[in-house]
């Protein structure tokens, strides 16, 4: 009888182990479709901004605020102007195939046209890229 309670316990232990199957952890995020913005700050009142976002799959782009844009996309680069009577904060939104990855979005100011459309430094501009609220 002993040797039928230890096979049993054996046979137990072996399907337990057998049924564990190939656990690597939690599975992967999945990705959430959404919209990222563009916001610009420092260096004062502006009124027209031409910068680039790069990354992935980057869809249809839309100025903030009632502003204009112009914009081209290009292996992944979208080049855009954002014109506007004045301009500050959110300028600019697009959709993207997961917003999670918003740190791989990468923005720079190329220039910038003050109110009075003097060229500005764009040195004293900087952009963000976010989850749009």
């Amino acid at each position: 009888m002993r040797t039928r309670v230890l096979l049993g316990a054996v046979a137990a232990g072996l399907l337990v182990l057998g049924c564990g199957g190939d656990s690597t952890g939690p599975p992967p995020p999945q990705p959430v479709p959404g919209e990222l913005a563009v916001t610009v700050s420092g260096g004062g009142a502006f009124a027209g901004i031409f910068l680039t976002v790069t990354g992935s799959g980057i869809t249809a782009p839309a100025a903030s605020g009632g502003a204009s844009l112009y914009y081209d996309m290009s292996g992944g680069t979208l080049s855009a102007t954002v014109v506007g009577s004045t301009l500050s904060g959110e300028v600019l939104r697009f959709s993207v195939p997961d917003v999670g990855d918003a740190s791989d979005y990468v923005v720079a100011v190329q220039q910038v046209a003050g109110t009075s459309n003097q060229p500005l430094s764009p040195g004293g501009f900087s952009a963000t890229v976010s989850v749009a609220p």
